[in-house]
């Protein structure tokens, strides 16, 4: 083999293994939004794995004890019981959230984190008609 040779395959695999890398390095730290039905649908895809999870807060399903917090995020089909081990957000009734977490069961993830969307858009808003 000659040294051009040799140098564009050198190339190319070195090309190939940065591509490899960041591909990998992207997958790893970049996680879209699950549904909680995904999540419950099929568990052992995402099990132990760090995850974001897209639902809506159960009205009333807020529970807080001695020991932890939980509520519970419903989807279309189904519903997961969330452990938060971090801050609790103000919620409202139907709000949309996600929690970033550890899946631990089909039913129970452990977050550390809980996001919420922009409460004015279930505020009611009143309309004066003259």
């Amino acid at each position: 083999m000659n040294k051009r040779t040799r140098m564009a395959a050198v190339a190319i695999i070195l090309v190939a293994t940065i591509g490899f890398v960041s591909f990998a390095m992207l997958n790893l730290f970049v996680d879209p939004y699950l549904s909680v039905d995904q999540v419950v649908e099929d568990p052992n895809s995402y099990m132990g794995r760090t995850i974001q999870v897209k639902g809506t807060y159960l009205s009333g399903s807020l529970s807080t004890t001695v020991e932890n917090v939980t509520l519970v995020m419903e989807g279309e089909n189904h519903t997961i019981t969330v452990l938060i081990l971090g801050e609790t957000p103000n919620l409202i009734d139907g709000q949309d959230i996600v929690a970033i977490g550890t899946l631990q069961s089909a039913a129970l993830i452990h977050a550390t984190e809980i996001l919420t969307s922009c409460p004015s858009k279930y505020e009611t808003t009143s309309t004066v008609t003259p």
